[in-house]
């Protein structure tokens, strides 16, 4: 069981991740110049609680709809907006958007901009992770079309066959771009392909309460860093919006499924536990919000008055060593 501080912590990372998808909508239909934006507004459970089990020297790879995990891991705001807005003050200095968000500093590297290496590139870090025997392991997430791809057998299959210490986490929110999971792979759960590879497979069913999947990433964490090889963790949660801002998702999806998901929106759940069963009230809540709006007020001021890169820093950090 989550204690108190730490659900608190987690309301203010759903809080501060739902607002960031938010300003970014509204940037979008305003005309405002974004990269490339994939909002995760329905779905911050996921990122904000497993984010919260790894350890700093851990190394995260997740996916391209990931702000509430950047967050999560402590990336600085201004930094990450900036670089959501292409600006020369991002974290990399605006060349990679949040398609392909990387904060070194942080053991942070999204693989998102084509999506088999999420299940390869972090093969690789787990096989030095071994090696060194501290410990540590990767963390390598997608969504739940990634595991279509020829890259997603091959890096499982290698990181099982080594028992290297990885963990797979497939952030399902069941449409890909814009096709049901089910429809394409005539799997209900996704976590059944662990079988496949002799790891472990495990699906929690509400990926939108932040403390079951905490709960379930930190057991899973746990049996991996004790050297026990990979396994898969599949978080079920519902992209409420479409894959990106430029359609609503509504032709693909059934009106009833999505009102049942809408109802466990996991702001709505965890307002109503800290609620109902520590006695959190509203003006204690308020003083988070008014806390995270004056944070995202401050750092959309910045990043949008911060200047783009010069033309030359297109040929900067290209290899390792420039």
């Amino acid at each position: 069981m989550a204690d108190l501080a730490l659900l608190l912590e987690f309301y203010e990372n759903l809080v501060k991740s739902r607002r960031f998808d938010e300003l970014l909508w509204d940037a979008y239909v305003n005309g405002k110049p974004l990269g490339m934006t994939h909002l995760g507004i329905g779905e911050e459970a996921v990122g904000t609680a497993t984010m919260k089990v790894f350890r700093e020297t851990d190394i995260v790879c997740p996916h391209h709809r990931s702000h509430a995990h950047i967050l999560m891991r402590g990336c600085d705001i201004k930094a990450m907006l900036s670089e959501t807005l292409l600006k020369a003050t991002g974290t990399c200095k605006g060349k990679a958007g949040e398609a392909h968000f990387v904060d070194a500093a942080k053991n942070l590297y999204i693989l998102g901009g084509t999506l088999g290496p999420c299940y390869t590139v972090p093969v690789g870090f787990a096989y030095d992770f071994k090696q060194e025997g501290k410990g540590n392991i990767a963390v390598a997430y997608s969504g739940d079309g990634s595991t279509c791809e020829g890259a997603f057998y091959e890096g499982v299959n290698m990181a099982a066959a080594f028992k290297l210490p990885v963990l797979f986490i497939i952030q399902n929110n069941f449409f890909a771009i814009s096709e049901d999971f089910r429809k394409m792979t005539g799997l209900n759960r996704l976590s059944t392909r662990a079988q496949g590879f002799g790891i472990p497979g495990v699906t929690v069913e509400n990926g939108n309460d932040v403390e079951e999947v905490y709960e379930a990433t930190k057991k899973a964490a746990e049996y991996v860093r004790a050297g026990n090889g990979p396994m898969i963790l599949e978080i079920m949660t519902w992209r409420k919006m479409g894959h990106g801002p430029n359609e609503s998702g509504t032709k693909y999806k059934d009106p009833e499924e999505q009102k049942a998901w809408l109802a466990k929106d996991p702001i709505k759940l965890l307002t109503a536990k800290l609620k109902e069963q520590y006695h959190v009230t509203d003006e204690q809540l308020k003083a988070i919000d008014d806390r995270v709006e004056t944070l995202l007020q401050d750092a959309w001021e910045y990043a949008e008055n911060a200047p783009y890169s010069e033309p030359e820093v297109a040929m900067q950090h290209i290899y390792a060593g420039c």
